[in-house]
């Protein structure tokens, strides 16, 4: 597996200076006390992203079309939640700089991980996540399984300054964690597969992908939705298995995550099958604790009429 070598080359010098200033403010929210940052930070975040209004029209939209059988006043409820869920991801994703292996067992605790180990050995698969909760966690599997390379794959941003901040979060964490763009990872996990160990494909699958003419929709959250194809291409490809992260939130800044099998690796199964799995098991997540996920994305950007009118047809089913 590669490793994350000069993964700031190519960043000028005022963009560096920058890193390190917002890394070192990173690294004091780390290392300041769960009181400060759960109990302080936390709501400061929320007010802060409530009093701006971010992407509240959005929030809002999304949760109406989404559960249409609820009042005004509990979609409101549920928005207030979320915008607590998303000052808690802040503050976990910039504490990532001084969390440890030590601090591990009070942030992420696995269902059965040694089980989960005898299972997977010998073998790659993937992990297929969500914007669910804190989930810049679910890397930290590889300090569960210190023989496995996990591949976090992910999204470039449009900040520089950004895109490199994340990727030292996330590379510090462990050595046997490799950053992937996702537009690189099938080349990636092509050049790096090795019998030597197993690769773990880490995949947050719930973006709204790029619409194609053959894009198949799925009903989801009673709405016709695209999903992005990775995971399943790999795995049916390679015949590699497929597992749901499921998380739980036991407070603010600790999860309980379990693996569910979407796919066995053997199994045939027609093309879309996969993801409709992920995609049922996400909304069951979802529907038990919607505050967790990310409604502040346009993930319904993307229609059938949309298709239609630039492709010339729909493939709706």
């Amino acid at each position: 597996m590669g490793k994350n070598e000069n993964i700031h080359s190519g960043l000028v010098w005022y963009k560096r200076i920058a890193l390190e200033i917002v890394w070192g403010l990173c690294f004091v929210i780390g290392c300041s006390p769960r009181w400060f940052r759960f109990g302080v930070l936390l709501p400061f975040f929320s007010f802060l992203l409530r009093a701006v209004r971010y992407r509240k029209s959005t929030v809002i939209e999304n949760l109406t079309k989404s559960f249409p059988e609820k009042s005004e006043a509990e979609i409101r409820d549920i928005a207030r939640r979320f915008y607590d869920t998303l000052a808690e991801v802040v503050v976990t994703t910039l504490s990532l700089s001084a969390t440890t292996p030590e601090r591990y067992g009070k942030v992420l605790e696995w269902h059965d991980p040694q089980g989960h180990i005898e299972r997977t050995r010998g073998r790659d698969w993937v992990a297929m996540a969500a914007h669910y909760g804190c989930w810049e966690y679910y890397p930290l599997w590889s300090w569960e399984d210190g023989d496995c390379r996990f591949m976090s794959v992910y999204h470039t941003l449009k900040s520089e300054v950004f895109e490199h901040l994340y990727r030292r979060l996330r590379s510090r964490l462990a050595k046997n964690i490799a950053i992937v763009p996702m537009q690189d990872a099938i080349r990636y996990y092509i050049k790096n597969r090795t019998k030597e160990h197993s690769t773990v494909l880490g995949l947050v699958s719930d973006q709204s992908p790029v619409m194609r003419a053959d894009s198949q929709w799925m009903d989801f959250l009673n709405q016709k939705t695209l999903f992005i194809d990775g995971a399943e291409r790999i795995a049916m490809r390679f015949g590699i298995p497929v597992y749901f992260v499921v998380a739980e939130r036991v407070e603010y800044g600790r999860y309980k995550a379990k693996f569910v099998e979407l796919y066995d690796g053997v199994e045939e199964v027609a093309e879309g099958v996969i993801r409709r799995r992920y995609a049922d098991a996400l909304e069951a997540m979802i529907r038990r604790s919607p505050e967790l996920w990310m409604w502040s994305h346009k993930r319904w950007k993307h229609t059938p009429e949309k298709q239609a009118k630039k492709f010339g047809a729909s493939t709706l089913k």
